[in-house]
């Protein structure tokens, strides 16, 4: 045997029976012998041959023992020269080590293992949890925990907040020391990242494993497990967890610079609540601008005949056109609208959501009632009175039947009768108007003190996101009395003081029908 062993070996013998137990010719220690007992608080535990508990120090991620000179006064290494496992302990797990100071040191799934000072009879587990780095060896933990310095794939350092620095964080890791991670696009139970066809499970591994056993100071109702393509994945406060595929070695933690520093980081103790999935999504397309999608990225759509609140949309119209419902409202933190913005309208099969008092739709190209792709909008523009739901519409159309304040039904040439007439509203649906009296950039109407304006307010907006078929070239803007005022065509565009609500166009028989006009796209250039 080599001289430091044999220091090893007799030092564990004397600290043994000098320390806890008294030792005779009769009853010899047996350095060797590991094997399970039980503790009431802790289920089953690792002990040495005497019963004296066995502990791994979270440090110790990558293998190699981080309690070094003073640190073994409390916790003297474990080294059996004779390995003999218990039942319920496998030979393979067992592995010897040479330490840093030249000694030799037996580890358990490559977690070296120590004695604590502070156990001072069989069965004591007095240093289990001590500084949340010490805990006992068992033969199945689930999860264990590992501190160490976070070092990304692109070789730098960082912090637990993933900014370049040196120091330790504690994070998760599996039984084996290999790192474990989450990612910031997931959401409560939701994995956005694996591939129905597992072709990128290489690059993040969805992790599983059954909980069973963990540290004392981790709660087992924090995890859980939702299925992915037919895949069981461990969750962490609602957080899918993950391996990361180039993690070779055992507390490695590279993935926390892919692709770019904190977008997977190591899932941890101080991991939060996962957020829970929005229903109703914002996305940015290249070409429409931000439009309102549902959490699959499916496309929503207002239908300007829609201008009272509820849905006009019936019969064969739905098999184009179905409705937009989901049980709860969730909208992401720090979105273009927010959870007032939206409601309901109608009940039970007819209930719809509506965003700012107008029903939502999806499209379906074959009029089959199966709604279009995620990331498509086939339905823009369509029959010029479908378009895709915005946040932040500067102008917006209506397609509806005139109904003067005098009660009649008018139609586009502001003769009575029925008919929808097309025209443009404000983000909320509130109608605009002209007044015929008006010259090209010249308000003719609107007294210099304001006096009358509530009879006809003027309307102005930044003109930056239309529907389909509108020029922003068409607007433009006029100083009103020290006011802005928007123009269309040159025509100044107003409100009706009278319309009380979302669709009212009361304004048309106000003081004659005809006199203040609604604007549409075929209003003419304002005269000069």
């Amino acid at each position: 045997m080599h001289p430091i062993k044999k220091i090893y070996s007799l030092l564990a013998v004397l600290f043994l029976c000098f320390g806890f137990f008294s030792c005779s010719d009769d009853d010899p220690v047996n350095i060797g012998l590991v094997s399970l007992q039980t503790s009431n608080t802790l289920g089953d535990i690792i002990v040495d041959g005497n019963g004296k508990t066995l502990y791994v120090f979270t440090k110790d991620v990558n293998g190699q023992s981080k309690c070094t000179d003073g640190c073994l006064t409390n916790w003297p290494v474990y080294y059996a020269t004779d390995l003999q496992p218990g039942p319920g302990i496998d030979m393979k797990d067992f592995s010897t080590i040479t330490r840093s100071d030249g000694a030799q040191q037996t580890t358990y799934k490559g977690w070296p293992l120590y004695y604590y000072t502070g156990d001072n009879a069989v069965g004591e587990t007095n240093g289990e949890a001590v500084q949340n780095i010490w805990f006992v060896a068992k033969p199945s933990y689930s999860i264990m925990l590992a501190n160490a310095q976070l070092v990304g794939k692109d070789g730098k350092n960082y912090s637990s907040n993933y900014q370049e620095s040196v120091g330790e964080t504690q994070y998760f890791v599996d039984s084996f020391g290999r790192t474990l991670y989450t990612f910031i696009k997931d959401y409560k139970n939701v994995n956005k990242f694996t591939a129905p066809n597992l072709s990128n499970n290489g690059v993040w591994p969805l992790f599983y494993v059954d909980i069973d056993e963990l540290p004392s100071t981790l709660n087992a109702s924090d995890f859980g497990e939702i299925e992915v393509h037919g895949n069981p994945q461990l969750t962490y406060k609602g957080n899918p967890l993950y391996y990361f595929g180039e993690d070779t070695n055992r507390g490695e933690n590279k993935g926390v610079s892919v692709p770019t520093p904190g977008v997977w980081p190591v899932a941890s103790p101080q991991t939060t609540e996962a957020p829970v999935q929005p229903t109703i999504m914002l996305k940015n397309d290249p070409v429409l601008g931000n439009m309102l999608t549902d959490n699959q990225g499916r496309s929503l759509y207002f239908f300007a005949r829609d201008t009272k609140g509820t849905s006009t949309c019936n019969g064969g119209c739905l098999n184009r056109w179905p409705i937009f419902n989901t049980a709860e409202i969730i909208v992401p933190a720090g979105s273009l609208f927010s959870q007032s913005d939206f409601g309901t309208t109608g009940d039970g099969a007819s209930r719809q959501i509506t965003y700012k008092g107008r029903p939502l739709y999806y499209y379906a190209p074959n009029n089959d009632a199966v709604v279009e792709a995620p990331g498509q909008a086939g339905g823009e523009n369509f029959g010029t009175v479908w378009y895709v739901a915005k946040p932040d519409y500067s102008i917006m159309v209506a397609s509806a039947q005139l109904v003067g304040l005098d009660g009649k039904t008018y139609t586009s040439a502001y003769v009575e009768g029925t008919g929808n007439t097309r025209y443009f509203t404000d983000a909320d649906g509130r109608t605009l108007y002209i007044f015929t009296n008006d010259k090209k950039d010249t308000n003719k109407f609107t007294a210099a003190d304001f006096s009358n304006d509530g009879a006809w307010p003027i309307f102005h907006v930044a003109i930056e996101h239309l529907p389909t078929g509108m020029n922003a070239s068409d607007f433009g803007e006029i100083d009103v009395h020290g006011r802005k005022q928007l123009t269309y065509k040159g025509w100044p565009v107003y409100y009706f003081g009278q319309d009380t609500e979302p669709g009212d166009n009361k304004g048309v028989s106000v003081p004659v029908p005809g006199k203040w006009p609604i604007v549409n796209g075929d209003t003419s250039a304002a005269p000069l």
